[in-house]
Formats: structure tokens, C-alpha cells, sequence
């Protein structure tokens, strides 16, 4: 009697893109958090200069053979403000949908969504000094950017972070807000 083979079902790919090693150790923590078997996640830190995050995505999609795009592929570009003006953050916004790129956002910097990872977000503006003020004290010691033990700790409450950022998930150039709790949802369920 033959015996009927068994074909594995081929996991879907999800590709985030990141523009530092605080943003791409943070997801790599989280994929070993998450352990989503049916999916294969890797994160890639994208050259630190210029500022179009979107087309450096889609000139490493297009050209590098290992992050070739399939059916099953998500793409994500992960970044926060910093010196982007307005408009520049609007033309990155319209190239991801062009390229169907997921945008992941933070205003005015990845510790912020780091910060609700401690309490909720709220729309009152914010220093960055404040900000990592506040990341030490929650700490319990000084916030140290792309600190691995910093980083797993936080990794540890992405659940609570999602809740505390609910308020701040449409992301404008006003206020303090994320919706780095919206992609990882989108990451659990591919």
C-alpha cells in the first residue's frame, strides 16, 4: 500500500521593515513571544540615513532575492517622526498603499509606544527627555536605547500596550500617539 504524502502548507512571510536596532530587537523579542508557527517574520534594520523610509523598502523588495514578495508576504515599515515634515510622512503614507505596505507610526518617537507598554497613552504633548524619564522610572533604572533586558521586559506587557495605546492609534503630527499596537494585532493574526 503507497502512503499518501503529506504536503506542508507553506507559511506565509511577514517582512518589518524598521529604521533602528531599538525597533528591530523589540520585534525580534516579540516574534519569539508570539511563536506564530504558521508564519516566518523577519526584521529588517533599514540604512539609518535619508528620510523616505517606503521607497528604501521597495528598492530592497525589488532588488535583494531574499526578501522577494509572494501572495502570502506582509510587508510592514516601521518608523517614527523625528525631522519628517508633514508632507513627507503623507507621501510615504500614499507610496505603502501604492506598494500595499503596512505603515507602523509613532509620534514623536518608538518610545512612545515603548511608554505604553506602562501606562495609557494620552494626547497631551511630550518631551523626548520626558518620555525616557518616564521609561527609567517605570524601569527602575536608566532607559538605555536597543538595551536587550530593557527591551524583553517590555516585550513581556505588549498585551497591555496595545490596551494603553487604543487612544492614540490615529496617529497626527499634534499629539503623542502609535499604531504599533494595530500591526502587531495584524501580525497575530496572519
Amino acid at each position: 500500500m503507497v502512503r499518501k504524502r503529506k504536503y506542508k502548507k507553506e507559511k506565509s512571510k511577514i517582512y518589518i521593515f524598521v529604521e533602528g536596532e531599538t525597533e528591530q530587537k523589540y520585534f525580534d523579542f516579540l516574534r519569539q513571544k508570539l511563536r506564530l508557527a504558521n508564519v516566518k517574520i523577519k526584521t529588517v534594520v533599514l540604512d539609518n540615513s535619508g528620510q523616505n523610509w517606503v521607497e528604501k523598502t521597495k528598492r530592497l523588495v525589488q532588488n535583494d532575492i531574499h526578501y522577494r514578495l509572494d501572495h502570502s508576504t506582509q510587508v510592514y515599515v516601521v518608523f517614527d517622526k523625528d525631522e519628517l515634515s508633514l508632507k513627507q510622512v503623507e507621501q510615504m503614507r500614499v507610496a505603502a498603499y501604492e506598494n500595499d505596505f503596512e505603515l507602523g507610526f509613532s509620534n514623536i518617537a518608538f518610545e512612545v509606544w515603548l511608554l505604553a507598554h506602562f501606562e495609557e497613552l494620552t494626547t497631551r504633548g511630550i518631551a523626548k527627555a520626558k518620555l525616557n524619564r518616564k521609561l527609567d522610572r517605570y524601569l527602575g533604572q536608566k532607559y538605555i536605547k536597543a538595551n536587550s533586558e530593557q527591551l524583553e521586559i517590555m516585550v513581556s506587557r505588549y498585551d497591555v500596550a496595545i490596551i494603553n495605546a487604543q487612544a492614540s492609534i490615529d496617529v497626527d503630527f499634534k499629539t503623542p500617539g502609535t499604531n504599533i499596537g494595530t500591526i502587531i494585532n495584524k501580525i497575530k493574526s496572519a
